[in-house]
């Protein structure tokens, strides 16, 4: 049986790192330090176990006001297509509940994109009606 977790510091910090290595995030991992400050300054963390062990996890930080940003939402390959991912991002916009704008950067992958839009966000390259730019400047990355 799945259980959420909202205090991240429960469990051993290597848990986690275990889990961003499992979904090829290792980028995360190259300082676990970084990643453990990351998760320390964010806003509201929660992590999905089942039988002790961590599938799945939703990171996100805002003002708690104007705007929720979901910084990681992780669920491990193993776990994925059985409603964790849909879980925790529900559980986030739950808390969220009073923020005017939810925010998300993810990659172009086609299952990403569908996973989102059918929890009713919108890519902003396809808005019409509120013309909305995003705009993104990554340290170490060049963008174009």
């Amino acid at each position: 049986m799945m259980e959420i977790l909202s205090d991240w510091k429960k469990i051993q910090f290597e848990e986690i790192l275990d889990l961003y290595n499992a979904v090829g995030w290792e980028a995360y991992t190259q300082n676990p330090e970084s990643l453990e400050r990351a998760f320390s300054n964010s806003t509201y963390v929660i992590i999905a176990r089942v039988d002790e062990c961590v599938v799945g996890l939703a990171r996100s930080i805002s003002d708690e006001v104007s705007i929720h940003y979901l910084q990681d939402i992780l669920v491990h390959p193993e776990f994925q297509k059985k409603g964790i991912g849909r879980k925790l991002l529900n559980l986030m916009l739950e808390r969220f509940e009073n923020v005017r704008t939810h925010m998300i950067l993810t990659d172009d992958e086609e299952k990403q994109l569908k996973f989102y839009e059918s929890l009713g966000y919108k890519n902003t390259r396809g808005l019409k009606k509120v013309p909305l730019n995003t705009f993104v400047k990554m340290k170490g990355v060049e963008l174009c």
